[in-house]
């Protein structure tokens, strides 16, 4: 009974070697135009595994004859595998085929080839998170299309551009080049499917500038260019389609439309792949539009084998494994399992920390090359004094040289070689200006870097908060949910810093009024006081460094809880005072005053409880000093000092 299966093996191996022998015998162009076809067209698994063998042998053969155009396109059409096969997943070797194309390619005159090779190295560079290197690569590919005069490459160039600030998140510039690229497509029309690349582009910006309903008549516009091109039901490229389609759906908040869409893409790739478990790598679409109609329960298996699918294929793709991670601890705080919420919130928070982390340090990179920058327009000052000194000097030896025939030969010279140098310096003031234009726009983009973390920090605070309180309902010790509400408001309090951080123009600096105000707010309305308890401002708008609005709002927050809790009675109305001053450039005065029974607060220099040794440490975190006034009440001032004395100017 085993015969058959050996028998089918041997047919299988004479199979493949009989393919491999007609392919050597076929010209190496024909090779090419048909595996371009087949990586293009191939929705089978084990498709793209033969293809890549086919491919290999194409680049023995073309490295055999010598010639760098065959080998470019062997490399390229590699590269090209590696980018579409289901199961390669490698940014690495795309990158490695297309740089290798590119030299090759530079070895011949074909320039059409080489701008090519130019922008597929670029888009590879993105996918590899090296921005600069592929801005300067596409760069090259629109200067090549301007002087060839080839309106839709120029186009497709301007489509890459596109792509590139939308991973640096500039979308106003990827807006410019993304319409610009569709106006050249549709102005030099080819084929229809050419204009797929420039409305993606489009699809993806124009949500993130607040035109979702664009996005979604772009979207329609390629899916049904697809299916006119590829009728069959599931395929590949309208699974890819649907997704981005499905992604608008969600920006529309139309989640039912979205759900159909990765229903499809998901069933379309399980038809694609050998096992149904390769198909996991989709299930995070579906899983987060349930998450979004707090369908948690259902959403967590969905966003879970999506997790598990990139952490065991070891997928570089941080932002798709750490939103999955936010997500599942959302998932398991409203179904009820905290252990499991702070495991996916800790695993989440890790995977952020490394992602701003290297983020960060290209911040810091940033800020080195705007530093180098102001010694460069240093630079540009003096050298324009140069050359308004220079000009001088030929005036003068014009002058001189009428006067002095028998010099008139050095004169000239000199005029030469001075207005020579002119032009290179204009030339180099140029080059330093437009520098300076593009650096202005990258520190744009860090600002914008900058609001995300402080958004990240906020919410990630907002979680913390929201699994204290999950946990206090759940535990019947008075004791334990006190400390557990008190923890909430802390952890509260410095998320109204962050929010105030992110939605306010300035990023290192906040306005401490109010903050005072919105802290109070929330004070009041978790120990339900904002009937009896009025709280006054009595100060003028002042805005602080972060490292010292940080211990200040929390000593804030301890000593208006200890109000609240102990200075007035449960019939007792009353009224709260509470104002921040600037002393000096470095010192600040902070009062707190009450009109209650005297209890304001149990905080002192030898106070035992955590509030207390919290406050105690702050005051000496900011070398301060502390004093406490009972009479009709209380009344506790701080003298503190700024951590950073840098004068913040006042409103």
């Amino acid at each position: 009974m085993r015969i058959l299966p050996i028998l089918f093996s041997l047919l299988g191996i004479f199979r493949l070697s009989a393919q491999s022998d007609s392919l050597d015998l076929l010209p190496l162009d024909s090779v090419f135009t048909l595996l371009k076809n087949d990586i293009y067209n191939t929705n089978e698994q084990s498709g793209y595994e033969a293809i890549y063998g086919k491919a290999f042998r194409a680049l023995e053969r073309a490295q055999e004859t010598g010639d760098p155009e065959k080998t470019a396109t062997a490399h390229g059409l590699l590269a090209l595998w590696h980018y579409y096969s289901v199961s390669s997943n490698n940014p690495d070797s795309s990158y490695f085929h297309f740089h290798q194309s590119l030299e090759y390619f530079k070895q011949t005159d074909d320039q059409l080839q080489i701008a090519k090779a130019h922008d597929r190295v670029g888009k590879s560079l993105i996918e590899l998170g090296r921005y600069k290197e592929a801005e300067q690569q596409l760069f090259e590919v629109i200067r090549i299309f301007e002087n060839l005069n080839m309106p839709q490459r120029l186009g497709s160039a301007y489509a890459s551009l596109n792509y590139l600030y939308r991973e640096t998140k500039d979308y106003e510039q990827a807006l410019i080049y993304g319409e610009k690229s569709l106006v050249l497509f549709e102005e030099n029309p080819e084929e229809e499917e050419d204009l797929i690349e420039p409305l993606l582009g489009l699809i993806k910006t124009y949500p993130e500038v607040g035109q979702a309903e664009r996005a979604l008549e772009k979207a329609q516009q390629v899916v049904d260019i697809i299916a006119r091109a590829h009728p069959e039901e599931y395929n590949v490229h309208m699974a890819n389609v649907r997704v981005w389609r499905g992604e608008v759906y969600v920006a529309l908040e139309e989640y039912d439309k979205a759900l159909d869409d990765f229903y499809y893409s998901w069933e379309a790739i399980k038809r694609i792949v050998p096992s149904e478990e390769d198909a996991n790598g989709w299930k995070g679409y579906i899983g987060n539009v349930l998450r979004l109609q707090r369908k948690y329960a259902e959403a967590i298996p969905y966003i879970k084998d999506c997790l598990v699918h990139h952490l065991e294929r070891n997928i570089q793709a941080s932002d798709v494994i750490e939103d999955n991670q936010f997500w599942l601890a959302e998932c398991y705080e409203n179904t009820n399992q905290p252990d499991s919420a702070l495991l996916y919130l800790s695993q989440a928070q890790t995977s952020q920390n490394n992602r701003l982390t290297g983020e960060l340090a290209a911040v810091k990179n940033e800020l080195r090359i705007k530093y180098d920058t102001d010694q460069k327009e240093e630079t540009i000052n003096s050298q324009q004094a140069t050359i308004e000194q220079q000009a001088k000097i030929q005036y003068l030896s014009f002058g001189v040289g009428g006067l002095l025939l028998a010099l008139l030969g050095g004169g000239l010279f000199s005029y030469r070689n001075n207005h020579q140098k002119n032009r290179q310096l204009q030339l180099l003031n140029k080059d330093l200006v437009k520098t300076n234009q593009q650096l202005d726009e990258r520190n744009a983009q860090n600002e914008l870097l900058l609001k995300e973390i402080h958004h990240r920090v906020k919410n990630n605070l907002d979680i913390v908060s929201s699994l204290l309180e999950l946990q206090s309902r759940q535990t019947k010790d008075k004791v334990a949910q006190s400390a557990m509400k008190e923890s909430q408001s802390r952890v509260k309090s410095m998320g109204i810093l962050h929010q105030k951080l992110f939605q306010g123009k300035n990023l290192v600096a906040i306005e401490m009024k109010d903050y005072f105000q919105k802290l109070s707010g929330h004070l009041l309305d978790a120990f339900d006081a904002s009937e009896k308890v009025e709280v006054d401002f009595p100060m003028e708008p002042l805005e602080l460094d972060v490292d010292t609005a940080l211990p200040i709002g929390l000593i804030v927050n301890e000593l208006m809880t200890n109000a609240l809790k102990y200075a007035f009675p449960e019939t007792a109305n009353g009224r709260i005072n509470l104002s921040l001053k600037s002393v000096d450039e470095q010192y600040l005065d902070l009062s707190i005053e009450d009109n209650g029974v005297g209890k304001l607060s149990e905080i002192s220099s030898n106070g035992t409880g955590f509030g207390s040794q919290l406050v105690s440490l702050l005051t000496r975190q900011l070398e301060g000093v502390m004093k406490e006034y009972v009479a009709n009440g209380t009344r506790i001032s701080f003298r503190l000092k700024r951590v950073n004395p840098v004068a913040f100017s006042t409103n």
